[in-house]
């Protein structure tokens, strides 16, 4: 840009003034980065006017520098490859090398160390050469950065030591706080915690004196990372809370970054999970906005552990592989940024006078290239594979999907699920269910054609790219042989085990024309054949919208479970006298992501025709024993009645489960009132599966009694100790038009369920007529909207109910 003419040209008083507004520009360069550089563009546009080359240079300079802590890192390199051209022209040294380092540390932010490391190297030779120590201090301290960011702390301590040593000589301030904080930064990740807190704790005072804030919240959040590994962890909360704040003020969003996972990490330690949860979202959101991939890998993982310890087993699962991806990521940025590294180190050996070992060094540096050539292959091949099984993983699997897909071909795609997997975990561990993947995997690889690909797509479901395939037939005949060679038995922890898997099959271009479809229709098709297990079924184009809604619901309920987003409602169950509360039924509804707040109706059918069933009800078990011991803590005599499917009741051990849980919980066995239908405890031939309950110690209840084949004259053999009254019973008390008032039906019910020595409790009381005729017939229990509607825990009323108001006769 050519410099104007104006009145001002040559001009000392100008000249003075862009020095001084320079001066004040480099002075507060550290305490306010806008400050400085509002200063310096003021410099910038006088010393072009009054045709002051030397004052433009600096300015330029400084802009830089500003550009530069603002992170804005393009303008940072263009003002310091304009201004370090100039100051060549002019022959200023001091600012060209004080360029050629701003120019450096720019190109370590920008990924570009090798070109960094050449800039720093001809600084160092041009302060050297004119004896410029604060340029020369400044340099190490960078160049130990350097090795900072490459994680070789053994050899960036040695520069940092080197240019704190300078700094104090020469007693330059900010060179010294800046030298300090990164040799503290070394002895951290070198395990020297004491000696980097001590060092902190020094620098840190002088900060505060100087007003260097930036450096203050730096040391504050980095002395918290001290306290927190030598495990003082109310010294490091309080640390990280002021660094927290002040970071925020000062808008020093990569420290806050780091100072919310160090947070994160201290709460965790002192069992706030909730509050280290909230942060470490925090971090990962802010490190994932600021693309900080050391900060993504160190906040997801932490998070991972978190969600863990709370409990969030899915939620854990994806911040793991997160912090695992952002590792990979890492890892392979700094190899490359080793490798430019490498290709310079020879100069600074030669700067060092280090000519005895150039021999040794290039052994080395050929060593390294070939460490790294096999490290980065190792990474290359880890992106594209299952760590456990070596097969494809999910994201490659789809990669070559899109590709075969593209290219028009024919081809078929198998979704695959492994059949009662989670049995193999749950009884012979998690050891022998991977070794179970394994041998699954390899014999997969062998049921394809070449060319055919195979991957794991996570858990016990892998997926098959058919290539080349034009009909159904031919990829149901492919899953045929799959099924076939998956089912040989194999031998694993000493037991002879038979696999078996359901597999669906969808063809592009027929049932679909991109990698999302294909895949979501081979995926319900799966879904059909786990309905049969051990079978294959192909997508049909021509299902029903209820029957595709329903293998829809059926996968998000699957998916639903896994994320915690099913909800338990209690209803009151009470004295039909007294009104009393006696018990709560535990109902259980599902907030489902999209559609709201779902009644039982809508997915409990669903859940009964598949595998889901027997999770759900765990589920409301265990919910409804935690949310009971809370309540019985104010009122010890409270009951819980909770719904048992018949596949649910079924279930080898189920008896023994339920003792285990209320064991856990601190339960005796009559706070639980299993609630189960006739048809759950009474055989083909009408008797009760009294074998199957003998003993067992657990209270029964008949559910829905008078609606199907409920017989009362078997009512004195049914292992119970309740009987519900199906509300379509009450409902029917009066005179229903064209029909007979179920009055007598109740009051025998009543009588024999008596006379069998069992309770009644009679189900869908909304109204005060209804309840009265109850009262005068002698029945024990009402429950009904009369009483109370389903409500969530939060919203009951316990205390109203043990104490009720009189309802009027």
């Amino acid at each position: 840009m050519p410099l104007q003419t104006s009145s001002l040209r040559s001009s000392p008083a100008a000249w003075q003034e862009v020095d001084r507004l320079n001066d004040e520009a480099d002075a507060v360069l550290m305490l306010s980065m806008q400050r400085a550089q509002d200063l310096a563009t003021q410099a910038l546009a006088l010393a072009e006017r009054s045709g002051f080359e030397a004052g433009v240079a600096r300015a330029r300079m400084l802009i830089g520098y500003g550009h530069f802590y603002l992170a804005n890192y393009p303008e940072a390199s263009a003002a310091f490859q304009e201004s370090a051209a100039l100051a060549a022209r002019l022959g200023l040294t001091a600012i060209e090398a004080r360029n050629l380092n701003g120019l450096a540390i720019t190109h370590v932010k920008t990924g570009q160390v090798g070109e960094a490391l050449e800039y720093h190297l001809r600084c160092l030779q041009m302060v050297q050469g004119i004896g410029d120590r604060v340029g020369q201090g400044r340099t190490l301290n960078n160049i130990g950065n350097l090795y900072l960011d490459l994680r070789d702390y053994a050899t960036a301590l040695p520069y940092h030591l080197e240019a704190l040593q300078l700094a104090r000589q020469i007693g330059h301030p900010i060179l010294i706080s800046s030298a300090s904080i990164n040799a503290a930064l070394d002895y951290h990740e070198l395990g020297r915690f004491e000696e980097a807190l001590a060092l902190n704790e020094t620098t840190l005072a002088r900060a505060r004196e100087a007003g260097y804030r930036q450096h203050e919240f730096l040391l504050l959040a980095n002395m918290a990372a001290n306290l927190l590994a030598l495990g003082r962890l109310e010294g490091a909360l309080a640390h990280a809370e002021a660094a927290t704040q002040g970071s925020e003020e000062l808008g020093d969003r990569e420290n806050l970054c780091d100072v919310l996972v160090t947070r994160g990490r201290v709460l965790s330690r002192q069992g706030e999970l909730e509050g280290a949860r909230a942060v470490l979202s925090q971090a990962v959101a802010l490190a994932d906005e600021l693309r900080l991939t050391l900060r993504q890998a160190e906040a997801n993982l932490h998070l991972s552990g978190v969600l863990e310890a709370l409990g969030l087993y899915r939620e854990a699962l994806h911040h793991a592989r997160r912090a695992a991806t952002a590792e990979q990521a890492l890892m392979a940025d700094v190899l490359s940024r080793r490798t430019q590294v490498l290709a310079t180190q020879l100069k600074v050996e030669r700067l060092e006078h280090r000519a005895a070992q150039e021999q040794l060094r290039n052994q080395e540096l050929s060593s390294a290239n070939a460490a790294l050539q096999q490290a980065q292959e190792r990474l290359a091949y880890q992106a594209q594979h299952d760590a456990l099984t070596g097969l494809l993983n999910r994201a490659a699997f789809e990669s070559h999907l899109e590709e075969a897909v593209a290219g028009g071909q024919p081809l078929g795609v198998l979704f695959l699920d492994l059949d009662h997997f989670k049995q193999v975990n749950d009884t012979l561990g998690h050891a022998v269910g991977d070794q179970l993947l394994i041998q699954v995997a390899e014999r997969l690889r062998r049921s394809v054609r070449e060319g055919d690909l195979v991957a794991r797509q996570g858990g016990d479901e892998f997926t098959v790219l058919l290539r080349r395939v034009r009909a159904h037939e031919e990829a149901e005949a492919a899953a045929g042989r799959i099924l076939a060679a998956l089912s040989e038995p194999l031998t694993l922890a000493g037991r002879e085990l038979t696999v078996t898997a359901s597999i669906g099959v969808a063809l592009a271009p027929e049932d679909g024309s991109d990698v999302t479809t294909l895949q979501k229709n081979a995926d319900l098709a799966m879904y059909l054949a786990k309905r049969e297990r051990h079978a294959v079924r192909r997508f049909q184009a021509d299902l029903g919208a209820a029957a595709l809604e329903r293998l829809e619901l059926e996968q998000a309920l699957r998916v639903g479970i896994d994320r915690q987003e099913l909800r338990l409602y209690y209803q009151p169950i009470v004295q039909a006298r007294s009104l009393e509360l006696v018990a709560l039924e535990a109902l259980v509804r599902w907030q489902h992501p999209t559609l709201g707040l779902l009644p039982p109706g809508r997915f409990i059918p669903v859940a009964e025709t598949s595998d889901l069933i027997v999770r759900l009800g765990d589920w409301v078990l265990r919910e409804a024993c935690r949310q009971l011991r809370e309540w019985r803590a104010q009122w010890p005599g409270l009951c819980m009645t909770v719904n048992v499917a018949p596949r649910q009741f079924a279930r080898p051990g189920f008896a023994a489960s339920v003792r285990a849980l209320l064991a856990e919980y601190a339960l005796d066995p009559d706070a639980l009132i299993l609630e189960v239908t006739e048809g759950a405890v009474m055989a083909e031939d009408g008797t009760p599966h009294e074998a199957a309950m003998a003993g067992t110690g657990l209270n029964l209840a008949l559910d829905d009694f008078g609606t199907g084949y409920s017989s009362i004259s078997r009512l004195h053999r049914l292992p119970a100790q309740w009987l519900k009254m199906d509300r379509s019973l009450i409902q029917d008390q009066g005179e229903p038009e064209g029909g007979r008032s179920s009055r007598p039906i109740v009051r025998a019910l009543i009588t024999f369920a008596h006379e069998a020595g069992l309770k009644v409790v009679a189900e869908g009381v909304e109204r005060p007529e209804q309840l009265r005729e109850l009262q005068d017939w002698g029945c024990d229990l009402i429950q009904g909207y009369l009483i109370a509607r389903p409500a969530p825990p939060e919203a009951l009323d316990l205390h109203g109910l043990f104490y009720p108001a009189p309802l009027t006769r």
